[in-house]
């Protein structure tokens, strides 16, 4: 009898994840690209100068702050997903409890990359964070998005928050596959 241990297409991502919320890092400047843990960084649009300070504590995934200068054009949260197969799937979801001391928004993306260049896979529904935690949860449909029934060399879950300066908490997030 082959094993009976599936930890499902989304495993790296979780486990990334998990790291995340294990960090105890007091809030300090992050560079754009510079790795949270392993796996998680944040990204910025070089044409507009932006400053983040990043926080975690155990339990909590990060607190973070931004300020942006003129008018970006995006501004992300990358977790790496490794090169998760979804052809055996039929949805990819995501479960995120947020909080943020002014309502704003972020839109959560799966991007899938190859030699080629990346492909964004955008979820239909935007995150939205308010004062009292929420939680929002939205899922792909594998079958009707032909990019995620192919194969890629990589995927990453890509949460494309509001290019301005604000803040944000992300509380937990979680992965799945169905």
């Amino acid at each position: 009898m082959p094993h009976n241990l599936d930890l499902g297409p989304e495993a790296a991502g979780n486990s990334n994840l998990a790291a995340l919320k294990e960090l105890d890092r007091p809030m300090a400047k992050l560079v754009a690209g510079e790795d949270i843990v392993s796996g998680v960084f944040m990204a910025f649009d070089p044409e507009a100068p932006t400053k983040a300070e990043v926080q975690s504590k155990p339990g909590k995934l990060i607190s973070a702050k931004f300020k942006v200068d003129g008018t970006a054009r995006w501004l992300g949260l990358h977790i790496k997903l490794g090169n998760m197969d979804l052809s055996k799937s039929m949805i990819f979801g995501i479960a995120c409890r947020s909080q943020a001391p002014r309502s704003t928004t972020f839109r959560p993306c799966l991007r899938s990359g190859g030699p080629n260049g990346f492909k964004d896979t955008f979820f239909k529904k935007v995150a939205i964070a308010y004062s009292e935690e929420s939680l929002h949860l939205d899922a792909l449909q594998i079958d009707q998005n032909a990019d995620l029934m192919a194969p890629a060399d990589w995927r990453e879950l890509i949460l494309f928050i509001r290019p301005e300066t604000g803040s944000l908490e992300l509380n937990d997030l979680r992965l799945f596959t169905v």
